[in-house]
Formats: C-alpha cells, sequence, structure tokens
C-alpha cells in the first residue's frame, strides 16, 4: 500500500535486519532450539518460525500438521522470513505497489511460517506478558503474505505494547481446492486450518516471546477479516483466542456450496488436462502448473445465480464443519463466540472493485444490466433506492450502493444481531481518510483521493517509515489512536481502557476520546476515524441499510 522501489526496501531491511540478527540480536528460548531476533529501536523481531510442516508431496492437500523438528544445537536465523505461499504476482520482477507480497519475494508451497513482533518491553523485563494481537492477512484468499512490509508489526507492537504475530496460510487452489473422493481427496478450506494451526502454535509457544496465551485477540482486514469471521462462529477454535477485530468484512460475497466448489475443482482439473476429481493427476503437477491452472480459473463461473463469488474464486466453502452457514445467517441465529469484538468498514470499499472489472464509463443501461445480474428480482428496488441522476458514468453510483450492499450494512447487521444474541462488548468503527502518500496506488488512480478498500491497513501498521514514507501530523494523530484503541483492547477488552499496570506507550492522541459501545441506548454510535482527529457518530448509513434489511439479500 505504499510505493517505494523493492530493491530498495531489500538493501533498507538486510542493512538494518540482517546485521543485527547476526551480531546483535536477542535470543529467545523455544521447544524447538534457540532463535536468534533482530534487535530494532522498537523492540525485536523474529521472523521465519515454522508452525507447520511443509505441506508438500503427500502432504498437498492435507490438513496442516504441526511442527515437531527441532534446529538444536544449533541457533535459527530469525532475520530471515520463510517463503510467502505459492501465488502468481510475487515474483522478483512483479509490481508491488500495495507491499503485500514477501519482503524477499521468495514463495514456494513450504510455506507454514509466522512472524513475532515483541516490543522493547519484553526486551527490559523477562518476566512480562503481554496480550497478543494475531494478524490474518487479506489477498482475495490467493495473494498476500503474512511476511509482507505491509504487515510488518514492529511499530503496532511497541505503540500498543503488544506481541504481535502474522502468519502465512495456503492461497488458491493449493489451499482451497475442492476435488476426488475418499481418502486422498482434496477437501478444501486448508487455508483456514492453517490459520487454525497457528494459533496453536501460538497457544504453545508465545510465552517464550513475552506473549500472555490467554489474551490473543485475532484481526484481520477483507479476507483475513472473513477468516476473523469463520473463526468467531466456529467452535472448534473457541480456546485459540479471546476477542476479534473485523476489518473491512465483505459480507455479501458468497462462499461457495461444496456443489460449487466441486464445480470450480472439475474446472481446474480441466485446465490440467487431468480428469475430472483426478486428484492422483493434479496431485502430479508442478507448482508453476497449478498456478497457470488456476490463472486459466481465475474468471470461471461456477453458479450463473451467485455472481459475487467470481470476487473470491478461492476461498473457504461450505464443509459443514468450519463453515457452515454464511456469516451474516450465523449472526442472526445466535450460532457464534460470545467475545467482544470490533468491527468496521471504510466509506468506499468498493471503488477499486468496480472500477477494476468495469475499465470504462457504465451507462444506465450497464448499470441496469449489472443490477439484474447480481440483484436479480431485487433489482428494481434497489435501482429505485439510489436513484441516480442522468451522468455520462454511473460507477460512481454503482460503488456506493455495492460499498453499503456487501459492506456497511452487513456489517451493521452482524453488529446488532451480536447484540440480540447476548454479545454486548461490541464496538463499530467507519474509517474516513484518504492518504496523502504520493502515487500510493499505483496504476489504480480510481482510488487517489478516495477511502478504497484497504485504506486503513497503513495507519492501523504504521509501516511507511519502512519504505522511506512519513504520516502528515494530522495522519500520525489518526495512526497513534487507532494504536490507542487497538491496543487498550488488546489488553483489557476495552477500547477505552488502557491497562495502568504496565508501562503506557508514547503516542501522539488528542485528549482521551471515549468509544461507546454499540448499542440501542447510546443511539448506535461509531466511530469516524479520520483528520485532524476522530468524532462520534450516530447510526451510520441508517436509511440505506433500513433499505437492505428489508430486502434481505446479504445471503
Amino acid at each position: 500500500m505504499l510505493r517505494v522501489p523493492v530493491s530498495q526496501i531489500m538493501v533498507l531491511f538486510a542493512v538494518v535486519a540482517g546485521m543485527s540478527a547476526i551480531d546483535h540480536g536477542p535470543i529467545f528460548h523455544t521447544q524447538y532450539g534457540d532463535v536468534r531476533g533482530i534487535i530494532i529501536e522498537e523492540g525485536a523481531v523474529v521472523l521465519g518460525l515454522p508452525f507447520g510442516q511443509p505441506p508438500v508431496g503427500e502432504l498437498r492437500w492435507k490438513p496442516p500438521k504441526p511442527f515437531t523438528g527441532s534446529w538444536a544445537p544449533g541457533i535459527r536465523d530469525g532475520s530471515v522470513p520463510g517463503p510467502g505461499c505459492a501465488n502468481h504476482g510475487c515474483g522478483p520482477d512483479d509490481h508491488d505497489p500495495m507491499f503485500v507480497c514477501p519482503r524477499d519475494r521468495k514463495i514456494s508451497e513450504d510455506c507454514l511460517y509466522l512472524n513475532v513482533f515483541a516490543p522493547r518491553t519484553v526486551l527490559t523485563n523477562s518476566t512480562v506478558k503481554l496480550p497478543v494481537l494475531f494478524w490474518i492477512h487479506g489477498g482475495g484468499y490467493d495473494s498476500g503474505s503474512g511476511s509482507a512490509l505491509t504487515y510488518d508489526g514492529r511499530f503496532l507492537a511497541n505503540k500498543t505494547n503488544t506481541v504481535v504475530v502474522t502468519t502465512n496460510y495456503r492461497l488458491g487452489a493449493l489451499g482451497f481446492l475442492v476435488a476426488g473422493d475418499g481418502e486422498d481427496a482434496a477437501t478444501g478450506n486448508y487455508g483456514t486450518m492453517d490459520q487454525i494451526q497457528a494459533l496453536k502454535w501460538v497457544q504453545e509457544n508465545i510465552g517464550n516471546f513475552g506473549g500472555d496465551k490467554n489474551h490473543v485477540t485475532i484481526f484481520g482486514q477483507s479476507a483475513g477479516s472473513d477468516s476473523v469471521g469463520i473463526l468467531m462462529t466456529y467452535n472448534g477454535s473457541a480456546d485459540l483466542f479471546e476477542k476479534g477485530m473485523m476489518l473491512s468484512v465483505p459480507f455479501t460475497i458468497y462462499h461457495k456450496s461444496r456443489a460449487d466448489a466441486v464445480r470450480l475443482g472439475d474446472h481446474f482439473a480441466e485446465q490440467l488436462n487431468c480428469s475430472h476429481g483426478d486428484i492422483k493427476c493434479i496431485r502430479s503437477k508442478t507448482t508453476d502448473e497449478l498456478l497457470d491452472a488456476q490463472d486459466k480459473s481465475h474468471n470461471y463461473i461456477a453458479n450463473p445465480f451467485r455472481l459475487f463469488e467470481l470476487f473470491v474464486q478461492w476461498g473457504p466453502h461450505f464443509d459443514g464443519d468450519i463453515l457452515t452457514e454464511e456469516l451474516v445467517d450465523k449472526f442472526a441465529n445466535g450460532q457464534f463466540q460470545r467475545k467482544p469484538f470490533i468491527i468496521g468498514t471504510v466509506t468506499e470499499e468498493a471503488i477499486p472493485f468496480l472500477y477494476a472489472a468495469f475499465g470504462g464509463k457504465m451507462s444506465k443501461l450497464e448499470l441496469d444490466g449489472v443490477a439484474v445480474a447480481f440483484m436479480h428480482l431485487k433489482a428494481g428496488q434497489a435501482l429505485r433506492e439510489y436513484d441516480p441522476p442522468p451522468t455520462s458514468d454511473y460507477r460512481p453510483y454503482l460503488s456506493e450502493a455495492v460499498t453499503d450492499w456487501v459492506f456497511a450494512c452487513p456489517t451493521r447487521s452482524v453488529i446488532r444481531n451480536a447484540i440480540a444474541g447476548g454479545e454486548s462488548d461490541v464496538w463499530l468503527y467507519v474509517f474516513d481518510h484518504s492518504w496523502s502518500f504520493k502515487n500510493a496506488w499505483g496504476g489504480h488512480t480510481y482510488c487517489n483521493g478516495h477511502v478504497c478498500h484497504g485504506e486503513d491497513v497503513p495507519y492501523v501498521f504504521q509501516t511507511a517509515p519502512l519504505a522511506n514514507l512519513s504520516l502528515t501530523p494530522d495522519e500520525q494523530v489518526l495512526a497513534d489512536t487507532i494504536a490507542y484503541h487497538y491496543g487498550n483492547f488488546a489488553h483489557t477488552g476495552d477500547p477505552n481502557k488502557p491497562n495502568n499496570h504496565l508501562p503506557r506507550p508514547n503516542l501522539n492522541i488528542p485528549d482521551h476520546l471515549n468509544w461507546p459501545k454499540y448499542n440501542k441506548d447510546n443511539r448506535f454510535p461509531f466511530l469516524n476515524m479520520t483528520t485532524p482527529q476522530n468524532t462520534v457518530m450516530r447510526d451510520y448509513r441508517k436509511e440505506k441499510c433500513d433499505f437492505w434489511d428489508r430486502e434481505d439479500i446479504y445471503t
């Protein structure tokens, strides 16, 4: 999400990180042996820790097996990230303006690694146990990496006084293929299982890095926040975390049924010249062949009545265990873990998706066609509700409607149903600031000056300095205020309440601003995250969300 030549980043990171790790890095003792991290101004970084056995060969399309090896008596080098999970677009010559690829541009099927970022507190007090922020990256379930520069957790860890963990998980077809029958079948949802395995590693090992396994907050953005939602509605993960934060969940983008996932798997097999369901043939292919077939399947329509699936071609499907219903329905039916959570969206979520899909201006006829294709019998009601005036380009109006339908309004539905279902410790935010970084969106110029999907992430992690960029004074206040609230939430379960028993991070924030719980008694407040400083507002997009609630087409 920040733009600077990749070579410059790698040189900078090698100089700052590699020498420190070799010569001066702190040593952490683990059950697998000692690992030497990187000592930095903000604390310590330990990269490339394996949490699962390499899912290669016969372990392709199998649930992850926990890492049980040992690197003793040697000392593992924690300055080197593990490879990112295999995906196209992250090679050495690929352009990565959003900095979501592995920082060293290495990818592999052997990718079950995570990274730990500990604040200075851990280095100065060997007995301290800090809460853990566990990050699940986005990227549509087919791209991204836990070792991406954008998600470097050093600043967030230091400013929240938490231990931050970022993880990889299998992506695309390698993470979510459904194909074949019998014991050797690919049954999908392996990427989600990887996330669960990484959380199990945290339970067993994070104490070695100053973390408290009993106070783990999972958080993510986009597909990562969808993952958080899945984990919060899956009883099998209940003992692995305490709280959640969901940034921009695309609730209305459907998860595939098993039948649709099988149809996609059959199409994928055809691209590999394999028979439908021939998992032996599919498993014999190289990584590059699998990625090429995945690319060829990108625009395959498994179900013409559920076109939103095209925006997340690979991802979790309804397997009857981890995922049994859409998340909106899960919360509506009370089938979720009663745990505190923060949830929110940005104000113009849909712009990058729609402008990428429709490269030129959109006519009224095209708008009507899109509405019918995606909303079916509800298209007429939606067009009348938004009632766009005559114009040469209807994309801005479609973007507004889709932002409401896919993001903002189902988010309101979920948080209100959580309250009705017995969880009152919930908070809602809306992020409303367009970043100041010049050319930060690369070729996606339609996002310049807009608050597009993902716009909040650089302020959460505050990683601009790693790309030789800086926040404006107002942006620094915004970022530090986010750190204040998220840090408080990690420590106490309340974004307003700090842990007064530990050192307070040095944050550039205005006078204390209360973030009220989201409920009817408080008149449904939300925190408007913006510049020059946040404000509390109420009942976000009420009329439009009342409309979408009445139409009841989130799922």
